[in-house]
C-alpha cells in the first residue's frame, strides 16, 4: 500500500499541472483572440474548460483523501488511549 503522505504529495502535484494547464489556456486564449484567430481561441477555451474540470476533480480528490486518511489516524489515536 502506498504512504498516505507520498499520495497527497502526487495529488497536489498533479492539482497544479492542471492548474498550470488552465493559465496556458486562457493566455493562449487571449492571445488569439488579440490576432484575430477565433478557431484557434475557441480550441483553447475548450482546453482551458476540460482543465479547469480536471484541477477542480483533483482537488476534490485531494480534499477528500485527506479527510479520510484524518480521520483515520484520530481513530487510531483514540483506539490507542482507550487500551
Amino acid at each position: 500500500m502506498t504512504n498516505p503522505d507520498s499520495q497527497t504529495k502526487i495529488f497536489i502535484f498533479l492539482e497544479r499541472l492542471w492548474l498550470i494547464a488552465c493559465g496556458i489556456g486562457v493566455i493562449m486564449m487571449v492571445y488569439s483572440l488579440i490576432k484575430k484567430d477565433n478557431d484557434t481561441a475557441l480550441y483553447f477555451f475548450g482546453f482551458f474548460i476540460l482543465s479547469a474540470l480536471l484541477y477542480l476533480m483533483r482537488k476534490r480528490q485531494r480534499v477528500r483523501h485527506e479527510t479520510r486518511w484524518n480521520a483515520h489516524k484520530q481513530e487510531q489515536q483514540s483506539t490507542k488511549k482507550n487500551k
